[in-house]
């Protein structure tokens, strides 16, 4: 499947990024990366089989305490209420929610 990427503004705070994820999952796809560019988030997804949505995805900042029933999938740098913040996603493995 290809990878295509997505702009989410800098401006966000770390819940309002993870629904901005969320809603583009939604869509058949799956959070892979973010890379930093002029204050903003480029977000990479790629692409799933229709109708597929993958578990749900958290983002905490880095030495924050992990929700219980989640994998580390990715660490790196995203903008968050315009400042460079060190993050981590987190996808639940078992149902879950984001609300943890």
């Amino acid at each position: 499947m290809s990878q295509y990427d997505v702009m989410i503004q800098g401006e966000y705070n770390l819940d309002q990024i993870t629904l901005q994820i969320a809603g583009e999952e939604a869509g058949a796809s799956k959070f892979k990366s973010n890379k930093v560019s002029g204050g903003n988030n480029i977000v990479t997804f790629s692409e799933l089989p229709a109708g597929t949505v993958p578990k749900p995805l958290k983002l905490i900042k880095q030495g924050d305490p992990q929700p219980p029933g989640t994998q580390d999938i990715w660490s790196g740098v995203m903008v968050v209420q315009g400042i460079n913040t060190a993050v981590i996603a987190c996808r639940f493995t078992e149902g879950g929610s984001r609300d943890h």
